[in-house]
């Protein structure tokens, strides 16, 4: 099975195709430009330094194949924010920026958080947060201070979550990851 693995000049790009590789999967680097070339069964997008709403444009390209894509897709970090954007969510400067760990309360174990905990400590790195989840989503998990921290469509297969399940901080951040690629084997 190939994985895109998208690069938006985030520091744990290879750390998520690391992890990708670890659970038997092939991942495919790509920065956006080269998405429309690519062949994946599909797609993860990781984090990076732009913020949103105000950096769209830089991010015009990964919007455009979010808002078309049959495949899988989960968005981390900052591609989490986007997707909620591209399907007419609110993106806005988090009231309290989340650095370091994070407690985070599992409140749909469907699909990424099938077999965990309820609540799980997860690794945070953003100042931007979804604030208006988009319609067709449905609230997976939340914490203390940022309500979405993880949500899904709820007709496709589309995922985001705020924090970043590929680092060893993030208590079965592996899990979620093979969570997410047993959708894409459906």
């Amino acid at each position: 099975m190939d994985v895109a693995v998208v690069y938006l000049g985030g520091q744990y790009n290879h750390l998520i195709a690391r992890r990708v590789r670890e659970l038997g999967a092939n991942p495919v680097l790509l920065d956006q430009s080269a998405l429309s070339r690519a062949s994946y069964d599909c797609m993860i997008a990781g984090g990076g330094p732009h913020r949103l709403p105000g950096d769209l444009e830089a991010l015009s390209m990964l919007a455009y194949h979010v808002a078309r894509i049959s495949a899988p897709f989960l968005g981390i970090c900052l591609s989490h924010q986007l997707l909620a954007l591209v399907y007419g969510g609110r993106v806005a400067a988090s009231l309290t920026p989340e650095y370091g760990g994070v407690d985070v309360e599992v409140i749909e174990p469907d699909d990424l958080f099938e077999g965990l905990p309820g609540r799980i400590r997860v690794w945070e790195s953003h100042n931007d947060e979804v604030v208006d989840m988009p319609k067709g989503f449905q609230l997976l998990a939340s914490s203390r201070t940022c309500r979405i921290q993880a949500m899904k469509h709820r007709s496709k297969p589309l995922y985001g979550v705020q924090f970043h399940p590929e680092v060893r901080h993030t208590q079965h951040g592996l899990r979620i990851l093979s969570n997410f690629l047993k959708t894409c084997r459906r």
